[in-house]
């Protein structure tokens, strides 16, 4: 399929830099994220009531999987270390 689109200079300009940084054509990079933002296929294929049992369903397969950290490990020392100083 082919698209044209009508940016502001100033938005072209940043696709055109993002990708000359990432070594693609702006067209490539416009397709990956145009194909990164696609809809879930799944997702809308299925009525509203089976989305949510289905996700229910998913949330209750992690049950007691959870880890929980010592309130410690939250403290800025323990995550920066010296760093953080």
């Amino acid at each position: 399929m082919t698209v044209t689109l009508n940016l502001p200079p100033q938005v072209e300009q940043a696709y055109l830099a993002e990708a000359h940084a990432k070594g693609l054509s702006l067209e490539d990079l416009v397709q990956d994220v145009l194909l990164a933002r696609q809809p879930s296929p799944v997702a809308h294929q299925l009525p509203p009531d089976e989305w949510v049992r289905e996700f229910k369903a998913w949330v209750e397969s992690h049950t007691g999987n959870t880890i929980v950290l010592p309130d410690a490990a939250m403290e800025r020392e323990s995550i920066y270390g010296d760093h953080g100083r």
